[in-house]
């Protein structure tokens, strides 16, 4: 079997590990709940409707959908799915995250959920066994070096369709300007989501459908500094020179007091194989 895609996924994965002082734990995750939260609830939850209408016209969900997501953050698909579907499922390991899924869950009136406290990489898969309609993710697959095992897991829980929101600039969430103020000519890290996912699942002999999205989040300037701190702090040592050179770069870039973010995204959707 061809495996270029994979093997360049592997590479782009050990290089961006590479450049940085460590990788992503928990905890970041918990300090970036905020921030992360505020994000996702931009225009009512915009971005998680718009994949939900997407899934919802191809016939992917209906109101009888058990879904399960993997790494909801602070519930990036569980708000603006359950109700409209029967249930999710959000597996998530950060306190924090688990908090705000409560919270927003709570603000919205929504309780036909549960939280699966984990990695992805540590759920018993084979114990929830084609338990779910429906697999879903969003930007987190970057983080799984091998993604053929962690799609084939996401296959093995779902006994209708598995769904993966990949992001199409995998640059998008820093900027040159910042990244250069701050860290010179060090090569940046990339996020490779779309279209390399597609490619990934192609060799695998799977033929997905996709629509991309456009969408936004705002952020006020206090989570947008905590948010670009934890980044950086994985690449350099953050003093308060940086910390200073963060919050000039973003109170130079709010619109209309919030700082802003433009993404494209993929919604790639398959039927989900026998494993």
């Amino acid at each position: 079997m061809n495996r270029s895609a994979v093997l360049k996924w592997e590479e782009m994965y050990d290089a961006r590990l590479s450049m940085m002082n460590r990788d992503y734990m928990v905890d970041d995750w918990s300090k970036r709940s905020d921030d992360y939260s505020e994000s996702r609830k931009t225009d009512n939850y915009r971005y998680g409707r718009s994949v939900h209408e997407i899934l919802f016209k191809n016939g992917v969900v209906s109101p009888k959908t058990r879904m399960i997501e993997v790494g909801s953050g602070p519930g990036t698909f569980v708000i603006p799915f359950a109700d409209k579907i029967s249930h999710v499922t959000a597996v998530e390991p950060a306190d924090g995250m688990k908090e705000r899924i409560r919270e927003n869950a709570k603000e919205a009136g929504l309780s036909n959920f549960d939280i699966l406290s984990s990695i992805w990489q540590e759920v018993d898969v084979d114990g929830l066994s084609k338990s779910f309609d429906l697999t879903i993710s969003s930007t987190v697959i970057w983080m799984f070096r091998d993604i053929v095992e962690q799609i084939r897991r996401m296959e093995k829980v779902s006994s209708g369709y598995c769904c993966l929101c990949a992001g199409i600039d995998s640059k998008a969430h820093t900027g040159d300007e910042l990244w250069n103020a701050l860290l010179g000519d060090k090569p940046r890290p990339t996020f490779p989501e779309y279209p390399l996912t597609y490619d990934i699942l192609y060799e695998e002999g799977i033929h997905p459908e996709v629509r991309i999205i456009e969408h936004e989040s705002r952020r006020s300037p206090e989570n947008i500094m905590k948010m670009h701190q934890v980044f950086f702090n994985l690449f350099t040592d953050m003093n308060p020179d940086k910390e200073e050179i963060i919050r000039d770069h973003v109170m130079n870039h709010l619109e209309n007091g919030q700082y802003v973010m433009r993404f494209k995204t993929a919604v790639i959707w398959w039927k989900a194989r026998d494993m």
